[in-house]
């Protein structure tokens, strides 16, 4: 019994120098640019999920240490689901301090709306005082050469980065969204975040039907990026992906005026015949088949339409001034719609 006691108090002892050591030394966290760190902790996240959390992201080099410091200091149950701005250099008390109190407040909070630009979403942003448009746009640049992030999604593709405008990499995986973002936050950890979102969105069942429909992804956001700027209506946009998918595989021009718009930067309810004339890869009325990538970043339901399309037997559509959506089963009765509607 006396030795029992012995190895129990040597334990206890243990514990004890552990817990005051650990008190006082910083955990090693991985230095950035910024000199800050956002952790989150989800409800119902309890101390081991968040200790192997802290340790994967670098802030922390060993979970089951922090672990123990969280049970002595009697912090296991203690600590809040939210996001937080953790230093480059931190104890772990501070540590367990800071997350058992308020959560990090954020900076703002931005609408990115469905079927923006790239162009858009860096004025946007700057307008919220997020990031600026140079600074996005640097951003874009660079991590199209960051060959680990490029690898980490398997929809980014050379032809994703590879696009005739350097404004347009990563065009149609912005993810539209309402997002939250830090004063410290980077144009890189914006672009990160956007493109993780869009992975996140892009669930199993979306992709199983662009498996079903044997497309790439990037033939798939790319068509889903025209259908957004087509029609407002789910249904119609589900009848307009048909139209197009058929168009493509007889090797008709998709004869777009989304496509034109976005050229000349307008949006025009029906661009001149010169304007159907103007050089560009994007012209769809001048080249047959899909524009080298996406003309914005379409929403969730757009890519839904459209690797779910109805059937169906039209070969050609307008939009009234109204928005309302016309569809026409030969070149004879669309021309009848178009001197009807577009007068």
């Amino acid at each position: 019994m006396k030795k029992k006691g012995i190895f129990l108090g040597y334990i206890i002892f243990v514990f004890i120098i552990i817990f005051l050591y650990f008190s006082f030394q910083d955990s090693g966290v991985v230095e950035e640019e910024t000199g800050k760190t956002i952790f989150s902790i989800k409800k119902g996240q309890g101390v081991k999920e968040i200790s192997e959390k802290l340790e994967q992201q670098g802030t922390i080099s060993n979970s089951k240490l922090f672990q123990l410091y969280a049970f002595l200091s009697n912090a296991r149950t203690k600590f809040l689901p939210g996001e937080y701005r953790l230093p480059s250099e931190i104890s772990f008390k501070k540590l367990v301090k800071t997350l058992t109190s308020q959560p990090s407040a954020p900076e703002a909070t931005v609408t990115i709306v469905e079927g923006l630009t790239n162009s858009e979403i860096a004025k946007v942003l700057e307008e919220n005082e997020i990031v600026t448009q140079q600074a996005f746009f640097t951003a874009l640049d660079e991590l199209s050469h960051d060959r680990e992030f490029i690898a980490s999604y398997e929809f980014l593709t050379d032809k994703v980065l590879d696009v005739p405008i350097d404004e347009a990499r990563f065009q149609g995986y912005l993810f539209p969204d309402t997002y939250r973002f830090y004063q410290e936050t980077t144009a890189e950890a914006v672009i990160r975040k956007m493109v993780k979102t869009f992975d996140e969105k892009l669930n199993t069942d979306i992709r199983a039907k662009i498996k079903e429909l044997d497309k790439s992804i990037h033939e798939v956001i790319t068509l889903t990026s025209i259908v957004e700027k087509e029609a407002n209506l789910d249904q119609d946009r589900r009848l307009i992906a048909d139209v197009f998918w058929d168009r493509l595989s007889i090797n008709w021009a998709l004869q777009s005026d989304a496509t034109v718009n976005y050229i000349l930067n307008t949006s025009k309810l029906q661009p001149t015949f010169e304007d159907t004339r103007t050089p560009s890869p994007y012209n769809t009325y001048l080249h047959p088949g899909l524009p080298p990538g996406p003309i914005n970043n379409p929403s969730l339901s757009a890519i839904e339409a459209t690797v779910d399309p109805i059937e169906n037997d039209y070969c050609c559509f307008l939009v009234t001034p109204d928005g309302v959506n016309i569809f026409s089963k030969t070149i004879e009765e669309h021309n009848q719609n178009k001197a009807k509607y577009l007068k």
